[in-house]
């Protein structure tokens, strides 16, 4: 009988809870200062990334798993008994991730399925949860693959930001859409579309206002074309578990569903969005 696992990357930002109920293993990403090299998640938080921040004005670097790190991670996964492995990659257009597992599927003669996610953070996690459940239906390692691959167009995800600080130190934004930004407290919001992220909407004025009217444009945007199944509310560490709470029932008077996951984004997230970055993720049926 196949023994079937899900995996993902660290970007997916998978609460240990979800991972745990749905039996998904996750390989980390890196997070480089100088030459520190740390693993997302194991030796480094997110907490510790804005604080050393604030203390140094040091942001980090990112760098995708190599082929040799997911070499070693089926390995291990093919050891323990597992006989069909389907990983669902970090974005291909957004990162090495996605070629280097298919680079070190190749050296293996078991079955071994990488997905381009074609999206980050939570939309990754939602095909990982999809792709569990159809492996609990009894679908094949192949036949998950194919469907979660055909899926990935019916995810929908992006962020507000409260500020361009980290995205201006990273390179991705310059001083002038900083200094504008600043100047008249727009906060924009980031959209994830055919695996490229791009600004739509800008918001302006205080944080919470800004979240309640993003939560309410975007599930305007998809009504009647939502998977109410489950929607995943994304933010930062900064933000404290009491206003998690206040958007989740917020979001609740906004729309009915089955669930409502409330996650943290990791290491990667953090470095390039910044405190107080907020975010839906869903699927479209």
């Amino acid at each position: 009988m196949n023994r079937i696992i899900i995996t993902t990357d660290s970007t997916a930002d998978i609460p240990a809870d979800i991972a745990e109920q749905y039996q998904i293993r996750v390989s980390p990403l890196h997070v480089l200062y100088d030459d520190e090299d740390f693993t997302d998640g194991v030796d480094i938080t997110p907490d510790y990334i804005i604080e050393r921040y604030n203390e140094r004005d040091q942001l980090p670097s990112t760098s995708a798993v190599t082929p040799e790190g997911y070499r070693l991670f089926f390995k291990r996964l093919l050891r323990e008994g597992y006989t069909e492995i389907v990983h669902i990659a970090f974005c291909s257009d957004m990162s090495s991730t996605y070629q280097n597992a298919v680079i070190a599927a190749q050296e293996f003669d078991e079955n071994i399925y990488i997905v381009d996610s074609r999206c980050l953070s939570a939309g990754m996690m939602l095909l990982a949860i999809r792709a569990c459940e159809f492996r609990d239906m009894g679908f094949s390692g192949r036949r998950i693959a194919d469907v979660i691959g055909d899926m990935t167009e019916k995810n929908v995800g992006g962020f507000l930001l409260s500020q361009l600080e980290f995205l201006h130190k990273g390179g991705r934004c310059s001083s002038v859409s900083l200094l504008g930004a600043n100047l008249l407290n727009i906060k924009p919001s980031i959209v994830v579309k055919d695996g490229a992220m791009s600004v739509a909407k800008k918001y302006r004025g205080k944080d919470e206002m800004c979240r309640l009217k993003y939560m309410k444009d975007r599930l305007a945007e998809y009504e009647g074309q939502i998977d109410t199944r489950r929607i995943v509310l994304h933010t930062t560490c900064d933000l404290s578990d009491k206003d998690r709470k206040f958007y989740k029932k917020e979001l609740k008077k906004l729309i009915k569903c089955d669930e409502i996951i409330v996650s943290t984004a990791g290491c990667v997230i953090t470095s390039h969005c910044g405190p107080g970055t907020f975010a839906l993720f869903f699927m479209l049926k």
